[in-house]
């Protein structure tokens, strides 16, 4: 088993190329205008450093939630880029123009987001919040509210999204694909059903998820704020009555 710090410190080595540049740029190659095929070769060194040092559970979470973030904004900036070229004057340079740049973009969130997520992932919350319950003298304000942020991520990162991906994979949340040889015209039906269903179980799922990330704030925060407060008071009745003597 590796330790935590050395599993941090190759992840956030790993994070250097793509923060950097360096040597991505060295190899000009590319499949598409701004993705290089060092890139590729990048993100695919990432994502198997990712499922060896964290494991496939972490890794399909840092996907799903770097895709999650990744479609609707690659959706909605294509959307308005039409929309400002028919505005401006559609033409072909234009459109392809978008297709490379959204692609691009889509290249790059998949590998740095999951990056990002694995550099905090790595971290071991539960022992900086057992290290921090431990100290003796109190705990001063700063602590207070670094705990309750070790507690909303741990609970939103381990608990929130596996449970919400395994009521999409067990459930069949999002409706399978339509059998071939139906009819035009039931065809586009369905496609709108399917559309409809879909966004009707994305709002669901968004609801969801938020409620189950926020539940148990209230409780924690209680908690949290029973802890004795650290006295500053102490240490100078200390330091006076070193004086004095």
């Amino acid at each position: 088993m590796l330790n935590w710090k050395f599993k941090a410190l190759i992840t956030w080595l790993l994070a250097v190329p793509a923060f950097t540049g360096f040597p991505l740029n060295v190899i000009p190659a590319s499949v598409l205008p701004g993705i290089a095929y060092a890139w590729i070769l990048y993100g695919a060194v990432v994502w198997t450093a990712i499922v060896l040092l964290l494991g496939r559970k972490i890794f399909k979470i840092c996907l799903v939630i770097a895709l999650a973030i990744a479609v609707p904004l690659i959706i909605l900036g294509s959307l308005v880029s039409c929309i400002a070229l028919t505005v401006t004057g559609w033409h072909a340079d234009g459109s392809v123009e978008i297709v490379y740049h959204y692609a691009a973009l889509l290249a790059t969130m998949v590998v740095v987001i999951p990056l990002a997520l694995s550099m905090v992932a790595v971290i071991p919350f539960y022992k900086l919040e057992l290290h921090i319950l431990q100290r003796t003298g109190g705990v001063t304000i700063i602590q207070k509210i670094a705990l309750i942020f070790l507690r909303v991520f741990s609970h939103i990162f381990y608990f929130v999204i596996p449970t919400i991906l395994e009521v999409i994979r067990e459930e069949g949340v999002f409706p399978g694909r339509r059998r071939r040889g139906s009819a035009a015209g039931k065809s586009r039906a369905s496609l709108s059903k399917r559309l409809k269903k879909m966004t009707q179980a994305l709002i669901h799922i968004g609801v969801e998820a938020i409620c189950s990330s926020i539940r148990f704030i209230p409780l924690w925060a209680d908690e949290i704020s029973m802890l004795p407060n650290r006295q500053k008071k102490n240490r100078m009745d200390e330091g006076s009555r070193t004086r004095t003597r």
